[in-house]
């Protein structure tokens, strides 16, 4: 049996057990409902149809105007949470859903199109995509819960090209210089680099024909939608024409035709065929013929002199050879 003094000792180290064991629990952290369920919480992926992960929008004429990015949000907690979504566009017209509600740990996707107008030049673009937690479990969360995306948008270039001959007609003595202008127009969306030259048939034609043909510049660059260019193609009419047509008004007469051609470098590069166009311009080129070319060609003054009287000659002869065979009868 334990005596007075042993069951006092015996008492004093239960209490400092007791005491000791409070002191511990009331050290320990006591669990939030927060922390047993997880705060809201969501995360967020966007992509495009791009391997370089940006979102293409074509704005040639004929083009849809549009591009997409493919979101995916995700909730990570065991409760339903209501996420809206906001985009920042830099511009341009974005179409998305403005929220969503997902279920305990699950995801779902959605499409962000923008839209750009029509000939809108050639840029890059920021677009940002934002899904922010508004409901967990049908109330306010206690906590900001929200994430983005940062995409880059790239309105694409397209080439336009018109050329346009300053003089269409152009009529020229011959053994004279002149200079051809032509208009270079970039119909595109971008700087565009225009390769230029006389066609291969115009250029073979005119200089048989005894023309010199030069260009000044080879190519030249030109702003979008903006003035046009001004090239030169300079010329040199022939000398030699002694075996070219006779005019009604006594010239030696003919008429060629100056086909000159543009090319966009970009297309050629980038489009998978080479745009090009072209420009003709008229040229007529004459010089005054001789008085015996005037006769042959039967276009000189002198030729009914000629005609006349060897026409009264004629005549002539005829009543002299009647009154001789009258005599002679």
């Amino acid at each position: 049996m334990l005596n007075t003094n042993q069951i006092a000792h015996e008492g004093m180290r239960l209490k400092a057990t007791v005491l000791i064991l409070i002191f511990l629990l009331s050290a320990m952290p006591v669990p939030t409902v927060e922390a047993q369920i997880g705060a809201p919480d969501v995360s967020l992926e966007c992509s495009s149809n791009d391997p370089s992960g940006t979102v293409e929008v074509e704005v040639h004429p004929g083009a849809t105007l549009t591009g997409q990015a493919f979101c995916i949000a995700s909730n990570p907690n065991s409760y339903q949470e209501k996420i809206d979504i906001q985009v920042q566009s830099n511009g341009l017209v974005a179409s998305h859903p403005g929220s969503i509600t997902l279920g305990p740990n699950s995801e779902e996707e959605f499409v962000v199109t923008v839209k750009a107008d029509q000939n809108m030049p050639m840029s890059t673009r920021n677009l940002n995509v934002k899904a922010t937690v508004t409901e967990a479990m049908g109330v306010p969360p206690p906590n900001t819960a929200e994430s983005e995306v940062n995409m880059i948008v790239n309105i694409m270039q397209y080439s336009g090209l018109q050329v346009e001959a300053v003089d269409s007609l152009k009529t020229l003595q011959t053994k004279v210089d002149y200079n051809f202008e032509f208009k270079v127009y970039n119909l595109g969306n971008g700087v565009d680099k225009f390769r230029l030259a006389v066609t291969e048939n115009s250029l073979t034609v005119l200089e048989d024909a005894g023309f010199s043909v030069s260009l000044p510049a080879v190519s030249v660059e030109v702003e979008s939608m903006g003035p046009p260019m001004k090239v030169r193609v300079i010329m040199r009419t022939p000398t030699g024409y002694e075996d070219w047509p006779i005019n009604s008004e006594g010239q030696h007469e003919m008429t060629f035709k100056l086909d000159f051609i543009a090319t966009s470098d970009f297309s050629c590069r980038n489009e998978g065929n080479c745009l090009t166009e072209t420009a003709t311009t008229s040229i007529t080129v004459f010089a005054e013929a001789s008085e015996s070319d005037k006769i042959l060609s039967g276009s000189s003054d002198n030729q009914l002199l000629i005609y006349g009287g060897g026409g009264a000659g004629v005549i002539l002869l005829l009543v002299l050879f009647i009154a001789m065979r009258r005599r002679n009868n």
